[in-house]
């Protein structure tokens, strides 16, 4: 299902099946979504010490290049659109509140991150297809790793 690419250090997927929209093939290795998925190999708790050792290993989810081009589009516009959104808000404050608008500043950022997020994945849905992280999560090679004790999230101290 996935060889692994000494020279990159990734698991690079054999199937060639889009895994977003289930019908196109892959027909490059570049146009393929790569996940990072992390394992913990070590961890230390010390009263006054913590560290966490981990594996992280990228793992190929087969995209063809028309669901590749999507995901960049949306990409692109989310950020545009997220950043616009988040500008207004922060000019709004000031205008509303003056001096103090500065409050309106961290809403604004918090605002535009959550907004460019769910508007990449508004875009995306829109086009019938998953999103890159849900795609992936749908792949049985990475649904096997999660199963062995692989994560999505980095592990912390």
């Amino acid at each position: 299902m996935h060889a692994f690419n000494d020279e990159k250090k990734r698991l690079e997927p054999t199937e060639t099946k889009c895994q977003y929209c289930e019908i196109a093939e892959s027909t490059d290795m570049d146009d393929n979504y790569f996940i990072p998925l992390f394992k913990e190999a070590d961890r230390t708790n010390i009263v006054v010490y913590r560290s966490v050792k981990y594996n992280k290993i990228p793992v190929g989810i087969p995209r063809c290049k028309s669901c590749q081009a999507i995901h960049q589009t949306a990409t692109n516009k989310s950020v545009i659109l997220g950043s616009s959104f988040a500008f207004l808000i922060i000019i709004l404050s000031f205008l509303i509140w003056d001096e103090y608008g500065f409050l309106g500043l961290l809403a604004g950022i918090l605002i535009g991150f959550g907004a460019t997020k769910f508007i990449e994945n508004k875009l995306v849905r829109d086009k019938g297809i998953f999103t890159k992280e849900d795609g992936a999560k749908e792949n049985e090679a990475v649904q096997d790793l999660i199963l062995n004790g692989w994560s999505f999230t980095m592990p912390t101290a």
